[in-house]
């Protein structure tokens, strides 16, 4: 929408692919001129190594996705072998109780980080600080009262409503089925476990429910055994990663989208508002940015401990209530079409860059309201379904359901060794249960893991970090990762 009306210029991050544009710019780190006056966009990831460092270099206006930045920093540190350094600045921005964490996490600890965001010195470094929440804003003001806080709306093109029995028929999906969508990076946070138990209530009442999951999944996450173990395989297909067009497709085959999220880090999600766009309803946690949606937008499921009994019975609710659905959806994408238009953000930027740099940019009036419409296909593949869990499997789930141990990975892991060896496990196969080894590495920290040479994310195999770019392999002791290129193996 900027090209060809304001004068920009754009630093790649490594790895990342530039578009072609008519009169933006590239630059490098060593070709960017100290007189460009900077926006950096930062959020809680490994690929922002750039802006991450120039950002305390050569300050300008700070663009935050993520009030909470302590994973990606967590990794930068990790990756350098800068351990101490990251016990330092723990101890240095919140006294004993950080020092203490920091330890921990280094020993391979799985913790909630949300009260140590490593965020403060960015903002205090920033000429002005850009957010995309009320929630957002109020964090900071809390880690650096003094900072210049701007909300700017996110910027999101409605998507193009493709019909849904169109969409079903792309993707190969049941079209009378009540379709639940979860449209998302999975990892613990999105809080599938709670949908996957709500889901088996449902089926009780709703047989045809059908619920996809798509979008990469974290490492140590195993989705397809928390199925079974509920004996979901008939209700769940869980496609992975697809493309923005499928993405769009899939919101609009659904019949309503669920996009849990707890703790949040102060993100303003976009995934989300895209779900919210697609003229569908979309079930939240209570808690975070999402609090700031209208009661008539999206629904809200409280995170207390009767956060699978209201999922539950929201879910059975909207199933009954055709016109409840439609009336939601309506709602939910003039909500997108209000509020987070990219002609809203084009004027939000305009004010922090006047607020900034006292630099008046032209105001902008093309206004791309729609997507373009995706290719609708009918040869779509077809995603095999997962294989059923036999008679004595399925008994032992539905015990682990009934007390309430569905997602209590010491019990399902001893229950599993004992099938194993007693002959139970299904023609001898070993059921895939994730290890409950005090030396695996924290998912969360293996989530935004790069190869310090090449900067590709590295995957878990076996105890070591294995890059597929340039075959490099790291070493993992105690649960802590060794990322020294010297100390890597090819």
């Amino acid at each position: 929408m900027v090209d060809g009306g304001w004068p920009l210029a754009v630093l790649p991050e490594p790895g990342s692919r530039p578009a072609h544009w008519k009169t933006i710019s590239t630059v490098t780190g060593e070709t960017m001129a100290r007189r460009m006056m900077p926006i950096y966009n930062i959020g809680n990831s490994g690929f922002h190594p750039y802006a991450f460092r120039m950002a305390l270099q050569q300050p300008g206006i700070l663009v935050l996705h993520d009030v909470v930045l302590h994973h990606a920093r967590l990794a930068d540190f990790v990756q350098r072998g800068r351990g101490r350094d990251y016990v330092r600045l723990m101890n240095h921005r919140y006294g004993s109780d950080g020092e203490h964490v920091a330890k921990e996490i280094l020993r391979g600890a799985s913790l909630d980080l949300s009260e140590f965001p490593l965020a403060e010195d960015y903002l205090e470094a920033s000429s002005l600080t850009v957010v995309h929440s009320g929630h957002a804003r109020e964090r900071v003001y809390g880690l650096s009262p003094s900072s210049n806080v701007h909300v700017v709306p996110m910027g999101v093109p409605l998507p193009f409503l493709v019909d849904r029995n169109d969409a079903r028929r792309h993707l190969k999906l049941p079209e009378n089925a009540f379709i639940i969508t979860s449209i998302t990076h999975v990892n613990p946070m999105k809080r599938l476990h709670i949908v996957l138990r709500a889901l088996r209530r449902v089926v009780e009442r709703i047989p045809e429910a059908l619920l996809v999951v798509a979008g990469s999944v974290s490492p140590g996450m195993n989705l397809e055994r928390q199925v079974a173990l509920l004996g979901l395989e008939r209700h769940v297909r869980i496609v992975g990663y697809l493309s923005d067009d499928d993405s769009r497709i899939l919101a609009r085959a659904g019949d309503i989208s669920v996009n849990l999220r707890y703790p949040s880090a102060g993100e303003t999600s976009a995934s989300l508002l895209r779900l919210l766009g697609s003229a569908r309803p979309v079930i939240v946690s209570a808690h975070g940015p999402s609090l700031e949606l209208p009661e008539d937008v999206a629904l809200r499921v409280p995170v207390d401990r009767f956060e699978e009994e209201t999922l539950t019975e929201m879910l059975v609710w909207l199933a009954d209530d055709a016109t409840a659905r439609q009336e939601l959806g309506e709602a939910a994408r003039c909500f997108v079409k209000r509020s987070h238009s990219m002609d809203a953000a084009v004027n939000g930027y305009r004010a922090a860059v006047s607020a900034a740099f006292g630099i008046d940019l032209p105001a902008l009036t093309e206004d791309p309201a729609v997507e373009p419409e995706p290719v609708v296909r009918w040869d779509a593949p077809v995603k095999e379904p997962l294989a059923p869990l036999d008679p004595t499997e399925d008994s032992v789930a539905e015990a682990l359901f009934t007390l309430g141990l569905a997602n209590h990975d010491v019990t399902i892991e001893t229950v599993s060794k004992a099938l194993i060896e007693l002959g139970l496990d299904h023609q001898g196969r070993k059921l895939n249960v994730a290890t409950s080894d005090k030396r695996a590495i924290d998912p969360e920290l293996l989530a935004v893991l790069a190869c310090p040479v090449c900067k590709t994310p590295v995957r878990l195999d076996g105890n070591e970090l294995a890059c597929d770019t340039c075959g490099r392999r790291y070493g993992i002791e105690d649960g802590i990762p060794i990322m020294l290129v010297e100390d890597a193996s090819i």
